[in-house]
């Protein structure tokens, strides 16, 4: 068998032990005091001259009772000391012990006393036990205070012996062993913190009274009341004293209406306990850690929100910047358009109508010259000169053609600034839509996690100024949500949370589940559905239609301005130059340049007509009916010139228009481009870093908080005990504090051997209940 170690109490030390046994008193208290001495027992060796020596548990019980007046002064103190035997042996042990008036409750035998402790030989066939009193000459582990009250004035407890009214009792039960140490805990981030925060041992307790019959009306906020069989009311207060869990302190109280008043007494029964061990408080233990770890996990997650977001805030200002080089590419389109191709085509078709005009007096004037063939040998040198004019004009309508024709050709070049912006824009956009799906991702996960986190109902304290302001600006957040709501339900629901931050304070514990589920739902409800109406505007064939709808997204009009502008130069190039022509072409080519070109040949046959002419005028007659023919064709020619340079200039016109409202547009995108990142830049440094510091924050108090329950733990491993008890036994502490009563008789309610019969008690339970455990053998 084996047994924990227990160390005599060295000097100037108050409680000193291996382990405390967490006994209230009575049935109940034991059943929960059982567990905190759950180990293994080591049966100590008999000494190795003692004959017929052999396993012998020992057991040792401290209860130190305290004898306290009606308002909670100290009078007196004692402990009451049992060791108990089972087995078969010859034992020796030394047991640390007051030995200020130390006497025998078994006999009359004395002890040999040496350096604070005890010895004692017992011979042990079966069981056996030693019971001690002495004075207790340590410092009791609490602090009692009663006040009273008759009718809510002030009241000695002497004074209310036959008194009649409303009297009150309040009782102040704090923990002495608070001292500062330091604890180490996770501050949130995966790193290892210190910081200095008040330990105690770990104390529970209860105290009890019974009112008698003449008090009436009996009342309190805190007591289980229930009748005692005798006409009496029975008030129990249970007393959690350790931090965080309880408190250092408890306060609690009762009121009655009297008549013919006297004091009852009440006793307080205390025991050390660890809160990671026991059954009833482990549990709440193991929330704080939990607590710390859902801060850490909550930190992690903003941490990575606010990563992307900065990532979406860097697509954004590439957006920007590939919008302003499309702006610069279409201004250029349009100065182009707007400057030197659509005025050149309003001058081809002026040309144009003028070149129709003179073709049909041309071809009026060849009708007049053959209806007047008689005076034409007198008109026929003005007619080669006038023709040689023509001739020179067409020369020059050529060269003007040609010009026109080279100028047009180099709209692709002036184009393709235009096209490469939008190119490198269709880039922009792809990157902005996958950083947009992965926020979208991310969002929707955090926001669960702050939803799931918010149902744990956590709560935060700042510790400083600086925490304070972190948790007011999330109350500023949530006010700012609440600002664009327009459900009036919807919108009081959450001003009441901001308000619930707003007025945050250093050391003030204030619920932040509110807050997370406020969080939990932007990013689900709000972020994660805009960022997929982003999607949809960016890209509506990679987000789909049965999301996004029918209407394309900017990558699809960013395809179709791409095809425009090609459409448009190859559309404006193609059609222009085609119209125009080439060098050598003919009027059969249907262009301009070929039917000047064949109205050159026919002006040159009709120079050489004119020559001929002065030579004979039959030849003239004849020339001159040629001549009416081909003036005739060469209005209709130049009529069709016309109709298509108006079309021509017509669309140039419509083609600058155009180009000019694309410019417009690009210049109000590129615009508002910036506000994007500005956005995404301002979510991270109102919304997700807060998050983060809230989280890092939450994470830090319950780290704190189970970094002293560990240290209160490690406490009542090793301080607990009044005085220690023998090398391998299994030692245990409990308090009995009775506030004296008041009846005006003088009398105790029941003798000192009485007292003490009812104190070992609490002993034998203890060593029974461990055996009904399985704790220890026989």
């Amino acid at each position: 068998m084996t047994a924990r170690r227990t160390v005599a109490r060295p000097a100037g030390r108050t409680l000193r032990t291996t382990r405390a046994l967490a006994a209230l008193g009575g049935a109940a208290a034991l059943a929960l005091a059982a567990p905190a001495a759950a180990a293994p027992l080591l049966a100590p060796t008999a000494t190795d001259d003692a004959p017929g020596a052999g396993d012998v548990t020992v057991i040792n019980t401290e209860t130190v009772q305290a004898k306290l007046s009606p308002s909670g002064e100290l009078r007196s103190a004692r402990l009451y000391e049992q060791l108990s035997f089972t087995g078969t042996g010859h034992v020796t042990v030394t047991n640390p012990t007051s030995v200020q008036g130390l006497r025998n409750l078994d006999g009359f035998g004395g002890f040999a006393v040496q350096a604070g402790a005890m010895t004692a030989t017992v011979d042990v066939d079966g069981e056996r036990r030693i019971r001690t009193v002495s004075d207790f000459t340590g410092d009791l582990p609490l602090s009692v205070a009663v006040t009273y009250t008759l009718d809510g004035e002030p009241i000695e407890p002497g004074d209310v012996v036959g008194r009649s009214g409303e009297l009150a009792a309040r009782y102040v039960v704090e923990n002495l062993t608070g001292r500062t140490d330091e604890v180490t805990y996770d501050d949130g981030t995966g790193n290892q913190a210190t910081t200095s925060a008040e330990t105690v041992i770990p104390m529970v307790g209860q105290l009890v009274t019974v009112l008698p019959s003449q008090f009436t009306a009996v009342s309190s906020g805190e007591a289980s009341m229930a009748g005692d069989g005798r006409g009496g009311t029975k008030l129990s207060f249970t007393m959690t004293l350790f931090p965080p869990i309880g408190a250092t302190s408890a306060e609690f109280g009762w009121t009655a209406t009297v008549h013919d008043a006297a004091l009852p007494p009440a006793t307080i029964t205390a025991v050390p306990v660890s809160p990671l061990l026991s059954p009833s408080y482990r549990g709440g233990a193991a929330s704080y850690a939990s607590g710390a770890e859902s801060g850490a996990a909550l930190t992690a997650g903003a941490t990575e929100i606010d990563a992307n977001l900065l990532r979406l805030r860097d697509g954004a200002a590439e957006l920007t910047s590939g919008l302003q080089q499309l702006y610069a590419g279409a201004q250029e389109l349009a100065t182009g358009l707007n400057g030197e191709a659509a005025p050149g085509a309003d001058e081809l078709a002026s040309g144009a109508g003028r070149l129709d005009d003179g073709a049909r007096r041309l071809a009026a004037g060849a009708g007049q010259l053959d209806s007047g063939l008689q005076s034409a040998d007198a008109a026929a040198p003005g007619l080669v000169g006038g023709l040689t004019e023509v001739r020179a004009g067409l020369g020059t309508v050529d060269a003007g053609l040609a010009q026109m024709s080279a100028a047009v050709g180099n709209l692709p070049a002036s184009a393709a600034p235009l096209k490469a912006g939008v190119a490198q824009l269709d880039a922009g956009v792809a990157q902005l839509l996958a950083g947009a799906q992965q926020l979208a991702s991310t969002a929707q996960n955090e926001g669960n996690v702050l939803l799931a986190l918010a149902a744990t109902n956590p709560t935060v304290t700042p510790a400083d100024a600086t925490a304070a302001a972190r948790v007011q600006a999330l109350g500023q957040f949530v006010a700012g949500v609440a600002a664009t709501k327009t459900d009036p339900v919807e919108k009081a629901t959450l001003e009441a949370v901001a308000a619930l931050y707003a007025g945050a304070a250093p050391g003030v514990t204030l619920p932040l589940g509110p807050g997370l589920q406020v969080l939990g739902q932007v990013l689900t409800t709000g972020v994660v559905p805009g960022l997929v109406r982003l999607q949809c505007g960016l890209d509506q064939s990679v987000t789909g239609a049965a999301t996004c709808g029918s209407t394309p997204g900017l990558d699809e009009g960013l395809d179709q301005v791409a095809g425009g502008i090609d459409q448009l130069v190859n559309g404006v190039v193609g059609q222009v130059t085609g119209g125009i022509g080439t060098a050598g072409q003919t009027k059969t080519d249907g262009t301009l340049r070929g039917g000047i070109g064949s109205l050159s040949s026919g002006v040159d046959q009709l120079v050489a007509g004119a020559k001929t002419l002065v030579a004979g005028i039959d030849q003239l007659a004849s020339g001159a009916g040629t001549l009416r023919s081909g003036t005739g064709e060469l209005a209709a020619g130049t009529g069709d010139l016309r109709a298509g340079a108006s079309r021509l200039a017509a669309g140039l016109d419509d083609a600058a228009a155009g180009s000019t409202q694309l410019a417009d547009g690009l210049g109000t995108a590129s615009a508002g481009a910036p506000a994007l990142a500005d956005g995404a830049t301002q979510l991270s440094a109102e919304g997700t870093s807060v998050l983060v510091d809230t989280g890092a924050a939450t994470a830090a108090d319950y780290g704190v908080k189970y970094a002293v329950l560990e240290a209160g733990a490690e406490r009542a491993a090793t301080e607990s005990m009044a005085y220690g008890g023998p090398e391998g036994a299994t030692s245990v502490t409990a308090y009995s504090l009775e506030i004296a009563g008041v009846d005006g008789s003088g009398s105790a309610s029941m003798t000192r051997g009485a007292a003490a019969a009812a104190l070992f008690g609490i002993g034998a339970a203890a060593a029974a209940v461990l055996r009904r455990r399985g704790l220890l053998q026989a």
